[in-house]
């Protein structure tokens, strides 16, 4: 009676093998951080249109001073620089997010603008605004360090006003070093 040999693989096969499953990793982990970087930066531009929404709405709304006359309509806080939560602030926590703080939206900027971020978040906000009437113009700015490494991402929204008086923004968002 004839005895059958099983058959294993060879230590070329199995080299082989290992060599085309660390090529397939040095192409695929770099590919998925980037994904996942990418995705990051929903958060900043979909905060910079909260942003752009919040000042049209606010410059259209109409104030008046306590004696019932009109102020001229303008950006929230001209001439003032507004930061929040603070600068660099998520390298360093959990997940390298901020944790939410509503102590942090309570100028009278942010809540003019009705923005505050509730949920952990990578960006720290800042907003400019600048004269009044047919000279005012705003900047909004979403500023992360997703590696933590002091390179930054800026994603910037700019608006202005027009002869008319329509609030006009840039036709898109301004980014540098998107993904650091």
């Amino acid at each position: 009676m004839k005895t059958r040999r099983t058959r294993g693989f060879t230590l070329i096969e199995l080299m082989i093998v290992v060599a085309i499953l660390g090529l397939l990793a040095a192409i695929a982990i770099p590919a998925f951080t980037k994904y996942v970087r990418r995705s990051k930066t929903t958060e900043a531009v979909m905060n910079l249109r909260k942003l752009f929404d919040g000042s049209v709405a606010y410059y259209e709304r109409d104030f008046s001073d306590r004696h019932g006359g009109t102020i001229v309509s303008q950006f929230p806080g001209v001439g003032k620089f507004n930061v929040s939560p603070g600068n660099n602030p998520c390298c360093g926590q959990v997940g390298d997010k901020c944790e939410p703080d509503p102590d942090a939206w309570d100028a009278p900027v942010w809540q003019g603008l009705n923005f505050a971020v509730d949920d952990p978040h990578y960006y720290w906000y800042v907003y400019a605004a600048s004269g009044i009437g047919q000279e005012s113009a705003f900047t909004a700015r979403a500023l992360g360090n997703l590696n933590c490494n002091n390179a930054f991402s800026t994603f910037e929204r700019v608006g202005g006003v027009t002869k008319e008086g329509q609030v006009m923004g840039g036709a898109g968002i301004f980014s540098v070093r998107p993904l650091e």
